[in-house]
């Protein structure tokens, strides 16, 4: 009978299936390590993505805000100015007010009645004058009335007088200087103004 030793086959087997088990083993490490480094950098760059687009609505919050800080700043700077430029208009007027009276005056006067007295404080107008008569100094009040540079024009009286032996009617007037007159006074307006103030208030017996 022959005899043969299988001892050594059946080792050389568990051997190899054991070297199967730890190859098996070590593949499912692997991969498993691999497919965790794969998470970490699918992770850790959309950290990095989150991070940078993070960093930039910060740095655009900052210049909004920095924006947002000077709006009030520009807004004083901006009604600053518009006060000076109402200061320096005012002056303005003021400045050319008077002359723009004197012209105004002028033109308003008739050709028998001159002005003897003229003083203004604050746009507040004293006037006193003589006239040839009554109608006269009526058409005089008139034609103030009806100027856009002049408004509330009253007679405070008018008195008889003697000159040269000329009989002569004397007058004051008080009135308001426009110094930002309107752009025109309607007829209806200017009448009205010249009745109110004509010389049915007047003082003359």
């Amino acid at each position: 009978m022959i005899r043969i030793n299988l001892l050594s086959v059946r080792e050389l087997q568990a051997e190899i299936g054991k070297r199967q088990d730890l190859t098996i083993a070590a593949v499912a490490v692997g991969a498993t390590v691999a497919l965790l480094v794969l998470v970490f950098l699918v992770q850790f760059s959309r950290s990095v993505a989150l991070g940078r687009e993070l960093a930039g609505l910060r740095e655009e919050i900052t210049g909004l805000e920095a924006k947002a800080k000077e709006v009030p700043e520009l807004q004083k700077r901006n009604e600053e100015l518009r006060q000076k430029l109402a200061v320096l208009d005012e002056l303005n007027a003021k400045k050319t007010g008077p002359v723009r009276a004197m012209e105004s005056l002028s033109a308003a006067a008739p050709e028998r009645l001159w002005l003897t007295e003229f003083k203004e404080n604050g746009g507040n107008l004293a006037i006193t004058g003589m006239a040839i008569d009554n109608q006269t100094v009526a058409d005089f009040i008139t034609a103030l009335s009806s100027s856009p540079n002049f408004s509330d024009v009253d007679l405070v009286e008018t008195t008889q007088v003697q000159q040269d032996r000329i009989a002569l009617k004397k007058f004051s007037l008080r009135l308001r200087l426009l110094y930002r007159p309107a752009l025109a006074k309607t007829d209806g307006q200017g009448s009205a103004a010249g009745g109110a103030a004509g010389p049915n208030r007047s003082k003359n017996p």
